[in-house]
């Protein structure tokens, strides 16, 4: 009865922190890094949890691995924006017609597109250096006809530049992290898991 107690601690409370909890668990297989793609790759349209808080997560619990985590980021999230933008190409002017000023995000859109048609790929390529994934701007990029691939690789160029940095964050400043009380408690959550009996 006593060991009970002991493994509800260890169990992680959040979403976060079970997603993180699995992924640790499968650090050591072969399909890791593509379980991992689907992360940034699906954060286009379904997003599920913040990815910067997954990718320093992963690099803090596997810091031997963190630029291969960080190189997986950067190339899902370049996938997402090429599938993303072909859908929108075959669709999203369809989409916009239906729903019209109902659509979410209009006014966000019609702003990125505004920066798209005075700046280009540049806009994009800007957008991509932030933590967070350029959705806004790789539609806008989408509707104003730009190939899909020179979408992709424009947010290939910057993607790489905060999950570069956000990794090595992760992997080589940890005591950074510990500065932020939720992202310290989901780690040693997860961490804790690892002494957990498999159930």
């Amino acid at each position: 009865m006593a060991d009970a107690p002991a493994a509800a601690h260890r169990a992680p409370t959040t979403r976060t922190g079970r997603i993180l909890a699995r992924l640790d668990r499968a650090a050591h297989r072969p399909w890791f890094l593509p379980a991992l793609a689907v992360f940034p790759l699906g954060d286009y349209a379904l997003p599920v949890l913040p990815n910067q808080m997954l990718l320093m997560g992963v690099s803090a619990l596997h810091p031997r691995r963190w630029p291969a985590v960080a190189l997986t980021f950067a190339v899902a999230s370049a996938l997402g924006a090429f599938l993303a933008a072909t859908v929108v190409q075959l669709a999203g002017p369809w989409l916009l017609e239906t729903f019209g000023d109902a659509a979410p995000g209009r006014d966000e859109l019609r702003e990125a597109a505004a920066r798209v048609a005075e700046h280009g790929l540049w806009a994009l390529a800007l957008l991509s250096l932030l933590p967070w994934t350029p959705r806004v701007a790789v539609l806008a990029c989408a509707l104003a006809g730009i190939p899909p691939w020179s979408i992709a690789l424009t947010v290939l160029a910057g993607r790489w530049v905060p999950m570069t940095l956000l990794a090595a964050v992760g992997a080589r400043a940890p005591h950074l992290l510990r500065r932020f009380r939720r992202t310290e408690r989901i780690l040693s959550e997860v961490r804790g898991t690892r002494a957990a009996p498999p159930s």
